[in-house]
């Protein structure tokens, strides 16, 4: 498969690669991110949307569940420039579409993988939402109050990241120059959404881009549609 799943899909490639604690200096918010991490993976199923800012567009819809034995099914949707992924895995078989090209694996195909909780599909892993403490800037790093237009305000927490740190892991074009992370929990210490902003220098110009990762339908995903059409596909 020529596509990459995440990381041809937007320039936040970082959240998949980067969730390691090396740091010993306190970084402001650090309980509410570390918890979030926990919390996530302790989810039986979510619906997960990575959204440009900018345009509004989801460009990453991965939605996941888990059966009673810890198997995964799950479904991913991804968009970019002349770029379009869909795949559907329910611990039995596989199917994807990588623009236009469709395959089916099954669990005889040596290139089949069957996930769960015991081995995690990397979007549905803690690693998702991001934190890279020996990374972190922490005097450019803060919380504050964040007003909410229901309920009680709630806590942002923004990190702002050493690029020379980080810019190893970087696989977009250009140069990234720039990189900080805004997450927004609720009064109690839920995880709403977080938003990742990362500028890159290329030819000169520098670009700014923001996605926001929502979390929702919080153990609430009745059934994991298959999102590949497979009417093509002959017997």
């Amino acid at each position: 498969m020529k596509s990459k799943i995440f990381a041809a899909f937007s320039a936040m490639i970082l959240s998949l690669s980067l969730c390691g604690c090396g740091a010993s200096a306190p970084i402001p918010g650090e309980e509410l991110v570390l918890a979030a991490r926990k919390w996530y993976t302790s989810l039986d199923s979510a619906k997960v949307e990575i959204v440009d800012n900018k345009t509004g567009d989801s460009e990453q819809t991965f939605i996941f569940k888990y059966d009673e034995k810890g198997v995964m099914t799950y479904s991913y949707v991804g968009k970019g420039e002349g770029i379009s992924l869909a795949q559907y895995n329910n611990g039995r078989e596989q199917f994807t579409d990588d623009n236009g090209e469709i395959e089916l694996l099954d669990a005889s195909d040596l290139m089949f993988t069957a996930y769960s909780r015991d081995v995690p599909y990397p979007m549905a892993d803690e690693g998702l939402i991001l934190f890279y403490k020996s990374g972190i800037i922490p005097e450019k790093s803060y919380t504050e109050e964040a007003v909410m237009l229901d309920g009680p305000n709630g806590i942002t927490v923004h990190h702002e990241y050493d690029v020379s740190k980080i810019a190893s892991q970087f696989s977009g074009e250009g140069e990234l120059t720039a990189f900080s992370v805004d997450y927004t929990f609720e009064s109690d210490g839920t995880l709403m959404y977080f938003c990742e902003n990362t500028e890159i220098l290329s030819e000169g110009e520098t670009s700014r881009r923001e996605y926001t990762i929502y979390i929702s339908e919080r153990n609430a995903v009745e059934r994991v549609e298959n999102v590949v059409d497979i009417s093509s596909i002959s017997d």
